[in-house]
């Protein structure tokens, strides 16, 4: 994508899309993440569903409010009232069914509905996407895309028709306000991902290429090379991350 595309990050979900379209073979999945996320690739994840790190958030609030929100919901509507392509209306029809299915309409509410409550949003600097979800992904974030639909408000919503896994309880994901001047502190080897950590940060020698060196590169080498062992992975039963 390329920076028009990508609007600042407004739409990046959008490269799934693109990386999908390209038709790869022997793919099991495809992770999405944002250039300034750590991703720890020695946690485990279930790869046979959607991963998310922090999945649904009840918020109407933010993105909702501006014409990447609520507007853009209702030119998602205004398009499948029109379609005529039985691909989307089969992926909208899943989408449906799954917000059904997790409990996010009732018998007598439809998606559209669902899609201009202003409701939910997710924080979605990092997840991954299994092969089996790809195509419906591809094809529902297409539209989303299409109608300028904001990244954590199109995942969100993709999220509510999906069986998906979150991130284990207790290490921090994402770091807000002052938190992100101290990411070495919050770095923790049992999360499977960190934003932001700023690459652009540690391009000179000193001080703070240091920091990253002792902490992440340091853990990279401790587990990936040297066999450490000292970490924590979520196992099935662990409940979810409730970090907001």
């Amino acid at each position: 994508m390329n920076p028009a595309e990508m609007t600042r990050g407004y739409f990046g979900y959008h490269c799934l899309t693109l990386v999908k379209e390209m038709g790869l073979s022997n793919v099991e999945g495809y992770f999405f993440m944002a250039d300034d996320t750590v991703f720890n690739i020695w946690q485990r994840i279930d790869y046979s569903r959607v991963h998310h790190l922090l999945g649904y958030r009840n918020s109407s609030g933010g993105w909702w409010n501006g014409g990447y929100g609520i507007s853009a919901s209702k030119r998602i509507v205004e398009a499948i009232e029109e379609n005529k392509d039985e691909k989307l209306a089969k992926a909208w029809k899943q989408f449906e069914d799954g917000m059904r299915k997790y409990g996010f309409v009732n018998e007598n509410q439809t998606a559209k509905d669902e899609m201009l409550a202003k409701r939910g949003k997710s924080i979605s600097d990092f997840f991954y996407i299994p092969t089996s979800e790809s195509d419906y992904y591809a094809t529902l974030m297409r539209l989303f895309y299409e109608q300028k639909f904001f990244l954590e408000l199109a995942v969100n919503a993709f999220l509510k028709s999906v069986n998906y896994q979150n991130s284990l309880d207790g290490p921090k994901y994402y770091l807000w306000g002052g938190q992100r001047g101290k990411w070495t502190t919050y770095y923790n080897k049992d999360a499977i991902g960190m934003h932001p950590v700023k690459m652009s940060a540690f391009r000179k020698p000193g001080e703070n290429r240091k920091k990253y060196c002792e902490t992440v590169l340091q853990t990279w080498s401790d587990i990936m090379f040297g066999g450490s062992r000292n970490f924590t992975v979520k196992g099935d039963n662990d409940p979810d991350n409730m970090d907001r």
